[in-house]
């Protein structure tokens, strides 16, 4: 095994989440591979017919990119600056006992933030457009590249009408008794336009108000009825008062009116999140036009191959999904090692 790992000194484990393991092969690209358990597969398996559907159509630039797949890994570029839900964490002060959110010690410029809600809504849109629900849209599953953010993780992503399989508070909410169209009491309903744009909804509001929703109120005594009683409310539609704090009452009508499924698609909120990123400058306090940081990545650095996928092919011929698909990571050499390429704020 040792010997196989030499083959690939470059490739180091970064990442495991619920049902895959994550590495790097690049400073730009990384690979998934499925975790061993048989419903680990499974999913795996759905997030791989998604982009099998992905490739059949022209790429979407709000959705992380696949170079290469096949059933043992897929290969995506590698977004470095982690998780939405990492980044804004970063500006939390919590009470150490009950984990609320007594303080955000600051808030992404306006006109980012309104960049961020206009790229998720046509991501999401994108996806409306071939029929299917990503299922699973919250903060851990929206990933960053310095200020450039894309959506992930699409091993819940299914068909509209299919059964909310995913349904995570405060980005999902279960249907009440006045709801019966929408499916059974107490059931996260099916998959559609009002899941989604929930979901968007409640990531707005994360995105703006600089926590998720109620993650600044003391609900219950116990800490870990909390989850509990947001998702209660939130079957009520009982939401936390929308007051502007954040600079701009426009943001709040399009988090109310997700909230409140007003949307009769995803690319209607698609259409309005862009009249809205387009209507104003915004001006920062020396009077210039405020201005996102993004990277110049339009080289690539893969001496030897014509593209990224032919690089990525070259990888699986040398058998490397092979060596990784064949034990737990630190069983075959690898050393858990982060985001080795997370870039610097």
């Amino acid at each position: 095994m040792d010997i196989q790992r030499q083959k690939f000194p470059n490739v180091h484990w970064i990442w495991h989440g619920g049902t895959s393991f994550a590495y790097e092969v690049h400073p730009r690209i990384v690979v998934k591979v499925p975790k061993s358990g048989e419903i680990e597969k499974v999913q795996f398996k759905k997030e791989l017919e998604i982009y099998k559907t992905f490739s059949e159509n022209p790429p979407c630039p709000f959705i992380v990119q696949c170079f290469h797949f096949s059933d043992k890994g897929i290969f995506l570029e590698y977004m470095r600056d982690n998780s939405l839900y990492y980044r804004m964490q970063q500006n939390h002060i919590l009470d150490p006992k009950t984990r609320v959110v007594t303080k955000v010690e600051k808030l992404e410029p306006l006109r980012l933030r309104k960049e961020w809600m206009n790229d998720l809504a046509h991501a999401v849109a994108f996806l409306e457009s071939l029929g299917l629900a990503h299922g699973d849209i919250r903060p851990e599953n929206i990933l960053l590249d310095r200020d450039r953010l894309k959506l992930s993780d699409f091993d819940c992503t299914a068909k509209f009408g299919s059964r909310h399989e995913a349904c995570m508070g405060p980005y999902g909410r279960f249907l009440n008794e006045t709801e019966p169209e929408e499916g059974r009491q107490g059931t996260a309903g099916h998959l559609g336009a009002r899941t989604e744009q929930f979901a968007l909804g409640s990531v707005y509001y994360y995105i703006n108000y600089g926590f998720e929703v109620y993650g600044d109120r003391y609900l219950t005594e116990d800490p870990y009825d909390h989850g509990p009683k947001t998702m209660e409310l939130l079957m009520n539609m009982v939401f936390p008062e929308l007051n502007g704090s954040h600079g701009s009452p426009e943001i709040d009508d399009i988090i109310d009116k997700c909230w409140h499924n007003r949307y009769a698609k995803i690319s209607e909120l698609a259409v309005e999140a862009m009249e809205f990123l387009n209507k104003e400058t915004s001006v920062g306090s020396n009077g210039e036009e405020e201005k996102t940081e993004v990277e110049n990545i339009s080289g690539d650095e893969f001496e030897g191959f014509s593209s990224k996928k032919e690089f990525c092919q070259d990888l699986e011929n040398r058998g490397l999904l092979d060596l990784l698909c064949s034990g737990e990571p630190q069983d075959i050499g690898f050393k858990f090692e982060w985001y080795r390429h997370i870039l610097p704020r």
